[in-house]
């Protein structure tokens, strides 16, 4: 599936510190999806190695028939706030 970024998500890239990749992993193996129809939010857990910390990666997104439009990304420590339980 092709990813398209729009700008605020890139800017939120940068001013978040937060990887493409650890983006595009989260887009393409989430640990959960939330929502139905084409607005979904991706969601990875994983833990910083440098501040020995758990977090969530929150990716906001647009599903389209020839791909997903990542709108923003986050990241929190709040995991428990957001996580869903299955």
């Amino acid at each position: 599936m092709r990813l398209e970024w729009m700008v605020h998500a890139r800017q939120r890239l940068d001013e978040r510190g937060i990887s493409e990749s650890l983006v595009q992993k989260t887009v393409r193996e989430p640990q959960q999806v939330i929502g139905h129809g084409a607005h979904r939010i991706f969601q990875t857990r994983f833990v910083d190695s440098k501040r020995k910390k758990e977090y969530l990666v929150r990716v906001f997104a647009e599903v389209r028939r020839d791909a997903v439009v990542i709108r923003s990304v986050y990241r929190t420590s709040k995991v428990h706030k957001y996580w869903r339980p299955e």
